[in-house]
Order: C-alpha cells, then sequence, then structure tokens
C-alpha cells in the first residue's frame, strides 16, 4: 500500500458531474428539509434528525422551523415516528441498524403535501490521527492540522469533512473531497484553521469525517462553492437555490429543498494541549 502526504488545504476532484437544477427565483416560499441519519462508526444505532423549516432565500438565517410535520424513517423493522425537539428544533429519534439493510426512506406530511427521499448507508473508513503542523500561515491567526485516513480500494468515495469547535454548528467549516487520486492509499492532508475562533469555546477541536452519495458530492460542492465568499460554510444564505434528493409526491413542481443523507461518521477531537511547546505563543 503506498502512502501519500500532500501540503494541500483543499483536495477536491471534479470529473463527470450530473446535472443539479437551480432556481434563482425567490418569490415563492418553499419548504427546507435537512435530513440525516448519522450512525457512529462500529455502533449499531444511529441519529435521525431533520429540520423542517419554510424560507426565501435556500438556508437563510430568517427560516420558520415547523414544529406541527408527520416524520417518519422506513427500516426493516417498520416506520420510526420522529419527534419534535422543541428547545433543538428538530425532529429526531434513534434508528437500530442492527438488521442492516440497504436504502432507508423518509416520509414527511405537512400541510396537506407529501414529501420523500431514499438513499443509501454510506460507508467511511475512520480518521487514523490529527496532529498539529508546522507550516506557516501567511495569516498569524491560522494554524495547521495534519489529518491521516486510509481510502478503502475500488469503492469510489466521496467524503463530507468538518472543522470545528466540538459541538457548536454554526461555527463549522466544511470540505468536500473524493477519491479520484488516493484511491486504496493512506492519505494525510493540510488543512488550516483560525486559532482564535476554533479555541475560542473550547480546549479542543473536532473533525468529523462522513459519506457522500456522488448525487450529494455535486450538490455540496455547488452549495460550498457558493458559499466560498462565507467563509466556506455551505449552509449560510446562498445565491441560488439548489434542487436536492427530496421530491414532493403530491406536487412535482413545488419540490422541497435541502437534502436526505444516510452514512457512518467517526470523529477526532484534538486537544489545544497537544500542540508543541511555544505553538500557540
Amino acid at each position: 500500500m503506498k502512502k501519500y502526504f500532500f501540503y494541500i488545504i483543499i483536495f477536491l476532484c471534479f470529473s463527470c458531474e450530473k446535472v443539479i437544477d437551480i432556481d434563482t427565483d425567490y418569490s415563492n416560499e418553499r419548504l427546507i428539509i435537512d435530513a440525516t441519519v448519522f450512525k457512529k462508526l462500529n455502533e449499531k444505532f444511529a441519529t435521525a434528525t431533520v429540520k423542517v423549516s419554510t424560507t426565501a432565500p435556500f438556508f437563510s438565517e430568517n427560516n420558520t422551523e415547523i414544529n406541527n410535520a408527520e416524520v417518519f424513517i422506513k427500516t426493516q423493522k417498520g416506520n420510526v415516528n420522529l419527534n419534535y425537539n422543541i428547545e433543538k428544533k428538530y425532529y429526531s429519534n434513534t434508528i437500530d441498524f442492527s438488521d442492516f439493510k440497504e436504502d432507508y426512506e423518509i416520509s414527511i406530511n405537512y400541510d396537506g403535501q407529501s414529501y420523500f427521499s431514499s438513499e443509501k448507508l454510506i460507508k467511511i473508513p475512520p480518521i487514523e490521527s490529527v496532529t498539529f503542523g508546522n507550516r506557516k500561515s501567511l495569516n498569524s491567526d491560522e494554524v495547521e492540522l495534519l489529518v491521516t485516513f486510509t481510502d478503502p480500494k475500488g469503492v469510489g468515495d466521496y467524503y463530507l469533512w468538518k472543522f470545528g469547535p466540538f459541538g457548536i454548528d454554526n461555527k463549522y467549516d466544511y470540505l468536500v473531497s473524493r477519491d479520484l487520486y488516493i484511491d486504496g492509499n493512506q492519505f494525510t492532508f493540510s488543512f488550516f484553521i483560525d486559532k482564535t475562533k476554533y479555541f475560542n469555546y473550547d480546549e479542543y477541536v473536532n473533525i468529523e469525517i462522513s459519506g457522500l452519495t456522488d448525487e450529494g458530492y455535486n450538490y455540496l460542492n455547488i452549495l460550498t462553492a457558493q458559499a466560498g465568499a462565507q467563509n466556506g460554510r455551505p449552509f449560510s444564505t446562498a445565491s441560488s437555490v439548489i434542487k436536492g434528493n427530496i421530491i414532493n409526491q403530491t406536487n412535482p413542481n413545488k419540490y422541497p429543498l435541502g437534502y436526505f443523507r444516510v452514512s457512518e461518521f467517526d470523529y477526532f477531537r484534538l486537544s489545544k494541549k497537544d500542540a508543541p511547546v511555544g505553538f500557540f505563543d
């Protein structure tokens, strides 16, 4: 097995990409469904989280949360109803993955409309290590992280990486990648973080990997490209509306925004104390 080490910040690799519909008309209010089923690597239970809101434009900070929708996930053992959490403003429940099935389906009923999507569980490799690097940035507030993992051979993997203070979602930075040039090899990549931002909330920085389908990869590539001027956060206000993988079964022309993902995930927490002496001076 070859081992690759790259001093690059972003290793996005583009090939033939599928067409994704983009709608720039914000005049009509649309439903937004941000749905995930995430299973920690090597564990059999997953957490389903679904946020339902209405807004224009997509992922605006002025979203109006919907708390009276019917939301459920279809599993091998039947339908699992998701309950609304008033404090966190999303629907959630635990999904049993002990009886693995190929496809997972989500159904949402709201205001006389039925919404549906189906996704496969995407498996991911573990994060092997994260360390502080010694390269300097032109920005004195930035420090280097070196992330190492081994890509499975011959699968054709797509990944979403998250970097940020543990448990503070709106402070995360995102990176989408694929294994076009690293298939089947151990790989280390470099990512610079703002130490004043990341370590202002916690003594740790959280690095998370989850999987994407090829369609999800293309979708998030467009979303992160649009968010480039907004610190790389794809879930900020976008300049156009991107159609995801959720359909409106009642009225197909009134499709919702957002995406449904089912994936394993792994994370690594790097402590500020793991840095070399004088690193943050």
